[in-house]
């Protein structure tokens, strides 16, 4: 499996949502599977915070992982 890094991954769904590109588009000009390219975009989805701060859904999975811990 290979591994791409994050920041890569931020400029194809930068590409995709600012620029209109098509994940077909972006997945054969990069090389990467169109089902990795939707779960980068669907990761970096907002979700905004009781008080008011933005994190992507990705963030708030582990965030809720980490409350599991916690308690």
């Amino acid at each position: 499996m290979k591994r791409y890094q994050d920041d890569f991954k931020a400029s194809i769904v930068k590409m995709h949502r600012e620029e209109k590109r098509s994940i077909r588009s972006l997945s054969e000009e990069y090389g990467v599977s169109p089902a990795a390219i939707h779960n980068w975009v669907k990761g970096a989805k907002s979700v905004e915070l009781e008080d008011g701060t933005e994190v992507t859904s990705k963030e708030f999975k582990q965030l809720q992982k980490e409350n599991q811990r916690l308690k």
